[in-house]
């Protein structure tokens, strides 16, 4: 018996983001070659409605929820029971946990593909202020994040770097009012005057997403720094890690950022919080994988701050 494999894409963001848009213009798009049966499951009603008769032309169901304690494996295995799709695209409601969804045990012979997260740059820093945890969530999940509608004072690469911070393997893009797409890169202006750099609490998380994107900017500098100290598997006796815990969501989902130091005198110990004059150069991983390594000179202990996290 030949075993179908359903591949499900999920489009998620609050409304308004421009997921339905990019949702039919995917499917409309890549219809010449499809085949089989897709379904569209529908989680919330959005501003853009959907081009039902040309999609029912394409051999497309839609099924509409709207609760969110009725998205099951239950549900779903009656979905792949009934109509055997070969695609499913799920218009997720940003409201709703995308996280608890991955999770859950999806019908045999069911798998992610891709998660797409949208985003409309001009509500994006009133529901960061009030709704931090909800709208980064899902962007921790995703493999492709979209802002739409930028304007010129959004702020491409301060967002950008934010993002990648939580999650470092998306692929991020920009769309501009007149919709044309960017990667939002930009050149991180960093003072090494005297090839030296000091990184300040405010400058950390920036040059830290800065450093694994251009690290060649950076070998050869000397740089001054603070972060707490941890321990690692497969560290030489000389070596930790030195670093901060940066804050995306909330101080609950922070994450230890930093890199790989080595000291010739006195190692700290772990959790110890330390001040230290170093120099940026090329390191090696499992004796191939080329990384950033802190060659300290001067280290001494500090005090901890009164909040250890950094909020970006």
């Amino acid at each position: 018996m030949i075993h179908i494999e359903t591949e499900v894409f999920i489009f998620s963001g609050f409304l308004g983001s421009g997921k339905t848009t990019a949702l039919q213009e995917s499917i409309i798009k890549n219809s010449n070659v499809n085949s089989g049966k897709t379904i569209i499951i529908c989680t919330e009603e959005g501003e853009e409605e959907y081009r039902t008769d040309e999609l029912i032309k394409l051999n497309i169901d839609q099924i509409f929820l709207e609760n969110e304690s009725d998205l099951t494996v239950e549900f779903l295995s009656g979905i792949s029971d009934k109509y055997k799709p070969e695609r499913v695209f799920v218009e997720f409601n940003g409201m709703w946990s995308l996280k608890t969804f991955l999770e859950m045990d999806l019908p045999e012979n069911w798998y992610v593909a891709n998660v797409f997260s949208f985003v409309d740059a001009g509500t994006y820093e009133l529901y960061l202020k009030n709704m931090r945890q909800t709208i980064m969530e899902p962007l921790k999940e995703s493999d492709v994040i979209l802002f739409n509608r930028c304007g010129e004072d959004f702020k491409k690469g301060n967002v950008r770097r934010s993002i990648m911070l939580l999650n470092s393997r998306a692929a991020i893009y920009f769309s501009g009012l007149d919709g044309k797409i960017a990667d939002g890169k930009d050149e991180l202006l960093i003072d090494d005057t005297d090839n030296s750099i000091n990184i300040t609490d405010d400058l950390f998380c920036s040059w830290f997403v800065d450093c694994l994107e251009n690290p060649d900017k950076y070998y050869g500098k000397k740089v001054h720094l603070s972060g707490v100290v941890t321990k690692g598997k497969d560290l030489d006796d000389n070596q930790f890690y030195v670093g901060r815990y940066a804050a995306i969501c909330c101080a609950a989902d922070a994450q230890f950022v930093g890199f790989i130091a080595e000291y010739e005198g006195e190692v700290p110990t772990e959790g110890d919080w330390i001040e230290v004059d170093a120099q940026i150069e090329k390191g090696l991983i499992d004796g191939r994988y080329q990384i950033i390594l802190l060659k300290i000179a001067e280290l001494k202990t500090v005090k901890a701050p009164e909040d250890i996290f950094l909020y970006y």
